[in-house]
């Protein structure tokens, strides 16, 4: 297990060396060979080794893919000279897909008889969503230790309800951190079309903003709340159209994983859980 806590270890370390880099320029376009070649190699060896690592330590495709499409775009923005703007967009997209995968690969960590777990096992970064959650929301707190210990039974009949249950507990700390009469007295605030009060995406940005979050940095989380949303409808909808029970089923619940990723992801940034490393 050293190799793949090394290269998991590297992976990031070299994301920060890149965006500290980045950072010191101060070109429109990213004009530094060393940084592009440093970005060139990073993008080679996630795909070359820590992917495949994740993989056999059995982390779905379907959660992997969503930090595939930026490290592309990063290896694509480094065969040129692209605007500086365009990478620090890219790694605001990996740096999304952080929380969900760590949660996934601690879990995952220490075997493949992953069975023989305890039902209510869970992974470190969970564990302190969990414990923040229970302070702030408990009923919060129950339906993600739920919508938690359902993921983790592969034999379940519908995964419908483990996505509601994960909805559920980012609008109740939505609700919790931004009640509606506040977001609505905000500066700039405006009712979304066909709607009668402030949206789950509405009230992330005025927590995060609260915080002194550029517009810029706060593209990312609103992005994953509006995923969750998105998803979360789209199960709830679903009918058994793919063919087969079974393709439908392990579909669902790839979907949820997928949902569940964005979801820790705004919940670690929104509790504050994740801020070091």
């Amino acid at each position: 297990m050293s190799d793949l806590h090394d290269s998991w270890d590297t992976f990031w370390n070299q994301i920060c060396s890149i965006k500290a880099a980045i950072a010191k320029s101060k070109a429109i376009n990213l004009n530094s060979v060393s940084t592009r070649e440093d970005t060139r190699h990073l993008v080679q060896q996630y795909f070359r080794t820590t992917r495949p690592q994740l993989t056999s330590l059995g982390i779905d495709n379907e959660i992997l893919s969503a930090l595939d499409e930026p490290l592309q775009n990063l290896l694509r923005l480094a065969n040129g000279r692209n605007r500086r703007d365009s990478y620090r967009k890219a790694i605001r997209a990996i740096d999304t897909c952080r929380t969900g995968l760590e949660i996934e690969r601690e879990r995952l960590l220490g075997g493949s008889d992953l069975q023989s777990r305890s039902a209510s096992h869970v992974s470190r970064v969970e564990q302190q969503i969990i414990t923040t959650i229970e302070q702030l929301v408990p009923s919060a707190s129950l339906s993600y230790q739920q919508a938690v210990r359902d993921l983790r039974d592969t034999k379940r009949l519908s995964y419908r309800g483990v996505a509601v249950e994960i909805r559920e507990a980012l609008r109740e700390v939505l609700d919790h951190l931004a009640p509606d009469q506040d977001v609505a007295r905000s500066s700039g605030f405006k009712l979304e079309k066909d709607v009668k009060k402030p949206t789950m995406k509405q009230k992330a940005r005025f927590i995060l903003k609260s915080r002194g979050l550029s517009s810029t940095a706060l593209s990312a989380p609103q992005d994953a709340v509006s995923r969750v949303e998105d998803s979360a409808a789209s199960l709830a909808r679903s009918v058994y159209t793919r063919g087969s029970l079974s393709t439908h089923m392990a579909t669902s619940r790839e979907e949820v994983l997928q949902l569940k990723m964005y979801a820790d992801s705004i919940l670690a940034e929104l509790l504050q859980v994740h801020r070091a490393g």
